[in-house]
Parts: structure tokens; C-alpha cells; sequence
């Protein structure tokens, strides 16, 4: 009898636990039909069909300060819709809380940092900077992962992401540039044989105490579509 009573005790807590269940398509590379790892002007790109419908990302990007982004390509190849929200996307963090990184409006940031430097508040590099003569990104599409590890960046690949140069900064990590921001991935319902492509910047949540080294890399990135997880 104490034996049964445990069971359910442990099987009560457990349903109390689970979340909504929810289908998770785990990118694995030894499933060859439905996951692939393809290569995007030299990167790895990794991805994902369930159900007729095509996830792939690029490997996060670190920028050192809390943030990551990622490239992210959804198409609909089959029947039906899918629906997409970079609200939705989300990443976790190696440390042992598992801390959850959620999306923020990067593009409203780099709005406002646009404002201040046009009306000369706090602009960087004064009358001479250099980053306002850089031209506007290509689509995602054409866009290549960027390698956190990469000690170098080609002038081809700053100007794809839209980064400034750090010349005269004292820190070696890249910087966008408000004036020309990369493509951000949009909310929106694809129809068969649409695809949608952009970056999702993601960010630990206010009051972690996780501490983000340069080098780092997310565990997982978990990207919704239809009630489906892509896990990569």
C-alpha cells in the first residue's frame, strides 16, 4: 500500500509539473530525411522539415553583452499555413539555473540609437564616423552565420549584419550600426511555396545573475510554428 500511495504521489507531481503538451521537432543530424545541415556563403546552416513546413537557423551569433542572435529562414512547402512570431523564439543558456533567453525588439533599440545620433546625442566618432557611409544589408537570405569564435570578420560579412567598425574603440566586439540595421524576421502567416527570412535577436531576462562570457554558446534555440517546437 505505501508503495502504491508513492507511485501516485510521484505521478501526481509529475502531471502537476509537465507543461501544455507541446510536439518538439529536435534537430538531429543522423536523421537524414527530415533534418540537413546546409552551408550559406561558407556557414552552417541547420535545418528542419516537419509536416511541410522548413525551419533553418544559422549557429547564434554572441555580442558579448547578454545577447544572441540568429538567422532564421521558415518556408512553407506543403499544404496549409504556418504562422510565425520572433515573439515566440527563444534560447537557453548552458548555466545550471538553464536560464531562458526571450526576444526583444532589437530594431526599436537601434530606432532610437538612429534618433540620438541625428540629433548629435551621444553620437560615436564624432562628424568623421565612418559607419554612416556603410551601405544598407542584402537580404537575409544571402546572409552568412555569424562565428562567435572568429577573430576576424570580412568587410562582406560586416556589412551583411550591419556593423560598424571598432576602429578607435577599446573593445574588439562588433557593433551594429543604427543606420543601417540588418533584416529582422516579421511576424507573418506564409502560404504553401512562401518563405520568410530574418535575424531574431534574444536576451537574458532583467535580474538574471548568469554572466555571459564572450565566447559562449546557447544550449538550444526553440522556435515556434504552428504549436511546433524546432529545437536546433
Amino acid at each position: 500500500m505505501k508503495l502504491l500511495v508513492s507511485i501516485l504521489l510521484l505521478s501526481s507531481a509529475a502531471l502537476a509539473q509537465a507543461p501544455d503538451t507541446q510536439k518538439i521537432v529536435t534537430f538531429n543530424p543522423a536523421d537524414k530525411e527530415h533534418c540537413t545541415v546546409a552551408v550559406s556563403n561558407g556557414k552552417p546552416l541547420l535545418e528542419s522539415t516537419y509536416n511541410g513546413t522548413t525551419v533553418a537557423i544559422t549557429l547564434p551569433q554572441n555580442w558579448g553583452n547578454g545577447e544572441f542572435s540568429v538567422l532564421i529562414t521558415v518556408a512553407q512547402m506543403g499544404a496549409g499555413e504556418a504562422e510565425v512570431n520572433p515573439k515566440e523564439v527563444s534560447g537557453v543558456y548552458h548555466d545550471p539555473d538553464h536560464t531562458r533567453f526571450r526576444w526583444f525588439d532589437k530594431g526599436h533599440e537601434l530606432d532610437t540609437q538612429a534618433t540620438m545620433r541625428s540629433a548629435g546625442i551621444g553620437q560615436p566618432g564624432g562628424p568623421g564616423d565612418s559607419s554612416s557611409a556603410m551601405p544598407p544589408p542584402n537580404h537575409p537570405e544571402a546572409m552568412g552565420s555569424q562565428d562567435p569564435h572568429a577573430g576576424t570578420r570580412s568587410e562582406e560579412e560586416n556589412r551583411q549584419l550591419g556593423l560598424r567598425g571598432t576602429a578607435g574603440n577599446a573593445s574588439t566586439l562588433p557593433m551594429l550600426d543604427p543606420e543601417h540595421p540588418p533584416v529582422f524576421l516579421k511576424r507573418a502567416t506564409l502560404k504553401q511555396g512562401s518563405k520568410i527570412a530574418g535575424y531574431v535577436f534574444i536576451r537574458k531576462p532583467k535580474g538574471a545573475k548568469v554572466e555571459v562570457a564572450p565566447d559562449a554558446m546557447l544550449d538550444e534555440v526553440d522556435i515556434p510554428v504552428n504549436g511546433v517546437i524546432f529545437r536546433f
